[in-house]
């Protein structure tokens, strides 16, 4: 029985999951999960029947193949890294994986939550009113994540662990996604920031998921 990911094309958590499903498929590992999207704009996610899987009414939820419901973005990540470990996108050593969830918790806490305020206090797709001063120390906040990472990526890496995806990149690809949503460009963070987004939106392997 396959799995379901409901999920909304542009919000950053689903699509750091649907990016992570991709990396996994170009390693080889193609994952048996179907892909839902919901109308929250519309309002699907605060139905009785969405509400069901997930009474917090966000995305992503995950239906395990036994029917019950998984929420919030790394859980569901590492529940299908341990069903399917190999080729891994956490590390194989205990030291790697821990390395891994460092830099992709860094990623998340301090470039992609601070976009999302940003968007949020902006042009919220959930039709959250707008408040300008929120949005500025949010943008200040991602400009400051942004450029530790710039400094990592300036020793010539091609990813921000290494020599290949990791969750971190999956993470960053969907927050700068976020924030061209909500019509902030925040590539110009610095050099190595900017071409890590090119080298890793061109490629074919995540082709359909960043479309903005």
């Amino acid at each position: 029985m396959a799995m379901k990911l409901y999920m909304f094309q542009v919000a950053p958590n689903p699509t750091k999951v649907r990016l992570y499903i991709a990396e996994k498929a170009a390693l080889g590992v193609r994952l048996p999960v179907e892909q839902i999207s919901v109308d929250i704009p519309g309002g699907e996610t605060r139905t009785d029947a969405f509400l069901a899987m997930n009474p917090h009414g966000t995305v992503p939820v995950l239906e395990m193949a036994d029917g019950r419901h998984l929420t919030e973005s790394l859980a569901i990540i590492e529940y299908l890294e341990e069903q399917y470990p190999q080729p891994s996108l956490l590390g194989d050593s205990a030291e790697d994986r821990a390395l891994a969830r460092a830099l992709e918790r860094y990623v998340d806490a301090q470039v992609l939550m601070p976009i999302a305020r940003a968007v949020h206090a902006t042009r919220s797709p959930l039709g959250l009113p707008a408040n300008p001063e929120v949005a500025a120390d949010a943008n200040a906040r991602a400009q400051e994540g942004l450029a530790y990472l710039d400094g990592l990526l300036d020793d010539g890496r091609a990813y921000l662990g290494g020599a290949r995806p990791s969750v971190a990149d999956c993470t960053l690809a969907a927050a700068l996604q976020f924030g061209r949503f909500g019509r902030f460009d925040y590539l110009d963070a610095g050099a190595a920031v900017a071409q890590w987004h090119a080298r890793y939106s061109a490629r074919a392997e995540i082709a359909g998921i960043l479309v903005m």
